[in-house]
């Protein structure tokens, strides 16, 4: 077992396609593997979302708002229309994650200096 899968033990999601909208308000993905991960539209509203890896996921127009994403791995994930109003972003990693004009941010946070780069929206996401 290395390093990293002894911290993140569990990885029920890895490179799933969300089939509809996902309706996951509330839920505990505390330590959740869930990189790669497609969940356009998805409403993860007060998710318990804590060192969760969502690395390189589309999180295209996904409701995070007041979610707890302290510590969570969203390096290269697609933020383009996410709705991040509320949430925790503390010790996000959000290096190489996009975002475009669409994406709400909790008040007072920089996207850039954590690390996020801006696009414009896609085309095939409208």
């Amino acid at each position: 077992m290395t390093a990293m899968s002894a911290r993140y033990p569990t990885v029920p999601m890895v490179g799933a396609q969300a089939r509809r909208r996902e309706h996951l308000s509330g839920a505990d993905l505390h330590l959740a593997g869930l990189s790669a991960t497609s969940l356009p539209g998805a409403d993860l509203r007060g998710a318990d979302l804590r060192e969760a890896r969502l690395r390189d996921s589309c999180l295209h127009a996904v409701d995070l708002r007041d979610a707890d994403l302290r510590d969570a791995d969203l390096e290269g994930a697609d933020l383009d229309a996410a709705d991040l109003q509320g949430a925790d972003l503390d010790g996000a990693n959000l290096r190489a994650a996009t975002f475009s004009p669409l994406t709400t941010w909790p008040p007072g946070f920089d996207p850039r200096a954590a690390g996020a780069t801006p696009t414009r929206p896609s085309q095939t996401h409208q």
